[in-house]
């Protein structure tokens, strides 16, 4: 999703690899520093990324899929860090770059399994019956447009009935400043929960303020403006202290098959898009009546 350096975009087309012959049995628990070694063997040599090129790896964890660990790996050439998340089998027979979906597709039920609420910036009680999990992008202006319906006219409506969660799914291809926001944001989270709101309003109510070269200084002024400490936050940013939360946010939305910003799921209920706030009250409304 993040992307290799563009002279090994080769890993970026890839679907499937063989990482080496062996048993098909799936392994009970990964070797941590076996399976680190065998991947990004495999990587360096299969994408021939120089030797002068850092690479690293995060430990092999479970994913959303009972048949594969999820991983980071991570590049540095002295000028640039990259990252990319990739499936590895837990027979460690074969990576995946990419997304995997369930061609059964999910119930409600299923969905809301796969979603992770906790430590997660939110606003509205934990235990409001209905909750709306958003997935978007700060650079978007479709999202722009959602996030205001929710702000001046859902949030007000529902109350203590509805809690909003908040997910980063920086479409890093065709915006340039969308990841450095998402980490921006995770930043404030991290620095400040009460802040993290408002500081993404202000992002979206001046996305045309916010250019490449100037998303850092702009992304740090809002974040003054909320209050939080600039100086932590650039540190904050410039170390991207907080990639790996975006990444978490960004696998688990290609997990449920999010393809474009902003979806939203409500109660695990799929809406795309900004639609009218009217269709949005529905969903929530027989939402509140099956709880009932």
């Amino acid at each position: 999703m993040f992307g290799i350096p563009l002279r090994y975009k080769t890993l970026m087309v890839l679907a499937v690899a063989v990482l080496a012959a062996g048993p098909a049995g799936v392994a009970q628990a990964p070797d941590q520093a076996a399976a680190r070694d065998k991947v990004l063997q495999f990587v360096r040599k299969r994408f021939n990324i120089p030797e002068s090129v850092k690479m690293t790896m995060t430990d092999l964890r479970e994913s959303a899929f009972p048949d594969f660990f999820e991983t980071t790996v991570m590049l540095d050439d002295g000028k640039t860090k990259q990252s990319q998340p990739l499936f590895v089998s837990k027979n460690l027979r074969y990576i995946v770059e990419g997304s995997i979906f369930n061609l059964g597709g999910d119930s409600a039920q299923d969905i809301v399994r796969l979603i992770s609420l906790k430590d997660q910036p939110s606003q509205g009680p934990a235990n409001a019956p209905v909750t709306l999990v958003e997935y978007s992008d700060l650079e978007c202006p479709v999202c722009a447009k959602m996030h205001e319906e929710l702000e001046t006219e859902v949030v007000p409506k529902y109350g203590d009935k509805l809690r909003v969660v908040f997910k980063e799914f920086p479409l890093v291809s065709i915006h340039d400043w969308a990841l450095t926001a998402a980490i921006a944001a995770q930043c404030v989270y991290q620095m400040d929960p009460s802040k993290y709101v408002q500081f993404r309003s202000d992002v979206f109510k001046n996305q045309e303020s916010i250019a490449g070269d100037r998303a850092r200084d702009m992304l740090l002024h809002y974040g003054a403006d909320v209050g939080v400490d600039n100086m932590k936050l650039a540190t904050c940013m410039d170390s991207k202290a907080t990639l790996s939360r975006v990444e978490a946010d960004v696998n688990e939305g290609e997990a449920l098959g999010v393809g474009q910003t902003p979806t939203s799921y409500i109660n695990g209920r799929i809406l795309i898009g900004a639609p009218p706030s009217a269709e949005v009250f529905k969903v929530i409304d027989e939402v509140l009546r099956e709880a009932k």
